[in-house]
């Protein structure tokens, strides 16, 4: 730990963990990983294993008792500010950045520490934690573009998966649909789209295929419920897949959290949007209408009675997939 020059923060869900996660592996490519910490709380811990250097430092701390973590993290971090005086820290969101980034500053002013304090804001709006955060940022890597940016903040576009990995080859004798709800399924997705196959003539069904991420709590209540509706052979049911491919499915059902928005968009624009309403600052609902706004995605629920597949020339300009890449020439130069 008397090593460490930088730290990186994210907690709470996949949206905060999975952009915190891309940006160490990156950043390990040209710094040193043993020099590089990552903290994180219980939820994060499902996400480890997508850290590809194992020489990067971990701390996970859990959050379910906020009191408990604020104490936890204050004795455990304490000496590390105490020998690491140039610290270079970045949280990606959620809770567990703020008392962490609060302590960088507190002993930036008693000790006399340099260290330098960054966010990252993926929604179109900030989250509570990030709204602190901003006070003693140096600065803030935002995702949506503005009119008018704060004097701290600095646009870099939002982040998603690797554009160059292998992704899955579809059937295209089929209409393809895919219904994604995020690290947290949808339960709402998935009703919209039972009601309307229960609509639909059986001959036409049998030229579909469905795709469906189910949340794992919900699994074999929502399989049940696609079985009485459809053939074995014609739905498929998965909680998470890492090679998805957008370009090949003809609809796409999914939640409008940034980095889905953002994601689906870069490869097309065959997609409708439900927003989760249920977050405080319903900042999911807000991603959506900046997308609006701009004519991207579809604003009606319909399955096609045909393939749908985009040109292969769309483009999105509104979307930077290199946003990571723009992060680390900001916090390491």
């Amino acid at each position: 730990m008397k090593k460490i020059k930088f730290i990186i923060i994210a907690g709470s869900s996949a949206g905060h963990i999975l952009p915190a996660i891309k940006y160490l592996n990156n950043l390990s490519d040209i710094k040193a990983s043993n020099e590089i910490l990552f903290i994180t709380n219980e939820i994060g811990k499902k996400y480890l294993e997508k850290i590809k250097n194992d020489k990067v430092n971990k701390l996970i701390v859990s959050s379910k008792n906020k009191f408990s973590f604020m104490l936890k993290i204050f004795l455990k971090l304490s000496m590390l500010f105490l020998f690491n005086r140039k610290l270079i820290l970045i949280g990606f969101g959620g809770f567990i950045t703020t008392p962490i980034l609060l302590i960088s500053k507190l002993f930036n002013i008693i000790f006399f520490s340099s260290n330098k304090i960054y966010i990252h804001e993926q929604n179109f709006i900030y989250g509570l934690a990030n709204k602190i955060n901003y006070l003693i940022a140096k600065n803030a890597f935002i995702s949506f573009p503005k009119v008018n940016m704060r004097s701290k903040e600095i646009f870099v576009g939002n982040f998603f998966l690797d554009t160059n990995k292998l992704r899955e080859k579809l059937d295209d004798k089929f209409v393809n649909i895919l219904l994604m709800g995020g690290s947290a399924g949808s339960l709402e997705l998935n009703n919209k789209l039972l009601e309307k196959i229960k609509i639909l003539d059986r001959t036409y069904l049998e030229k579909i295929k469905f795709f469906i991420q189910i949340p794992d709590s919900h699994t074999n209540i929502y399989k049940k419920k696609y079985q009485d509706l459809l053939d074995n052979d014609n739905c498929s049911f998965f909680i998470f897949k890492n090679n998805l491919n957008f370009k090949e499915y003809d609809l796409i059902l999914s939640r409008s959290g940034s980095g889905s928005i953002n994601e689906i968009l870069y490869h097309t624009n065959n997609v409708y949007f439900m927003p989760h309403l249920i977050s405080r600052d319903q900042h999911q609902k807000l991603n959506l209408r900046y997308f609006f706004s701009q004519n991207m995605s579809l604003k009606k629920f319909q399955i096609p009675n045909k393939k749908n597949i985009v040109s292969q020339f769309y483009f999105n300009s509104l979307i930077n997939p290199y946003s990571i890449e723009k992060i680390i020439c900001y916090t390491t130069r």
